[in-house]
């Protein structure tokens, strides 16, 4: 059993030094990690595997787009993506709620209105079988209004 994990970012330089410095972490940290990195990835961003990342990222700045079908493509994307890229969590069960804010800048004269994503991610840990959550927001898209 793997009682510790690369904390990101990694330094590769450290593992090439034999530095006993090395950030680690628990594996719930690193799942976690993981999927923040899933959710933030655009399609073809990484060079290496054009199909890790989150579908959600090609409707960023589409205003056509519903909140309905953003929250449907979220959850979609999401679930494969931990399918593909997360065997330690098991049975995951996604939640995305998104919301548009507007945000006025007591310094700045203008408004931004922005999809505000609040995400959940419930599952087990494959290793432990111990029951898992994670939870993050994060806006999407800034559009500006003078």
């Amino acid at each position: 059993m793997i009682n510790s994990y690369c904390k990101i970012p990694f330094n590769p330089d450290a593992l090439l030094n034999g530095d006993d410095k090395m950030k680690t972490c628990s594996m719930a940290e690193s799942v976690a990690q993981n999927l923040m990195l899933l959710i933030t990835s655009r399609k073809h961003e990484n060079r290496f595997d054009s199909d890790f990342g989150n579908d959600v990222w090609e409707f960023e700045f589409d205003n056509a787009v519903t909140i309905v079908k953003w929250e449907a493509i979220f959850i979609e994307s999401l679930k494969r993506q931990i399918k593909n890229y997360e065997p330690r969590l098991l049975q995951p069960k996604v939640e995305v709620h998104i919301q548009q804010v507007e945000h006025t800048y007591s310094t700045k004269k203008f408004s931004e209105i922005k999809k505000r994503a609040k995400i959940a991610i419930n599952g087990k840990l494959a290793e432990t079988g111990e029951q898992y959550s994670f939870a993050t927001e994060l806006f999407i898209g800034p559009m500006s209004i003078d």
